[in-house]
């Protein structure tokens, strides 16, 4: 059975209410096993036979959320080369987090489904919309 990992760093919550409706859509799917975790909370064990990597991450002071940065260093540790990958995050000015998670993400040699996801502040009615349509379409991508 296919498995997703959502793994989120969020400061206010708002990223993480995005992670939350990405797993939404890849709920509405049978057959796919969902890891749903902030990055403070995650285990690289618990990642090791994931499919696909949804990873979410605020932008704070022009950066990448600090709380991204271990687990991005653990994921070096795997063998992600053909795996799938997908960015999300909440911003409010400038929004380097989810192109920030691009780049890495391609630097492990995985497949990365582009432009990602980003809310400017809170996510509204049509972000999580769009959060919610690419768990699914994660997803069917996996059980196809």
């Amino acid at each position: 059975m296919p498995k997703i990992a959502i793994i989120y760093g969020s400061g206010l919550g708002r990223t993480k209410h995005m992670a939350e409706s990405i797993a939404e859509g890849v709920k509405t799917i049978e057959g796919v096993d969902i890891l749903l975790e902030d990055a403070y909370d995650v285990k690289i064990e618990d990642v090791r036979d994931t499919d696909a990597f949804i990873l979410g991450g605020s932008t704070y002071n022009y950066k990448l959320i600090k709380s991204m940065d271990p687990f991005l260093k653990e994921m070096e540790k795997l063998e992600l080369k053909g795996k799938v990958g997908a960015a999300f995050g909440s911003h409010g000015w400038s929004g380097e987090g989810v192109p920030t998670l691009i780049k890495k993400m391609k630097s492990f040699g995985m497949n990365v489904i582009e432009p990602g996801v980003t809310a400017i502040h809170v996510p509204d009615k049509a972000t999580l919309e769009r959060s919610f349509k690419l768990g699914r379409g994660v997803a069917q991508g996996l059980t196809n």
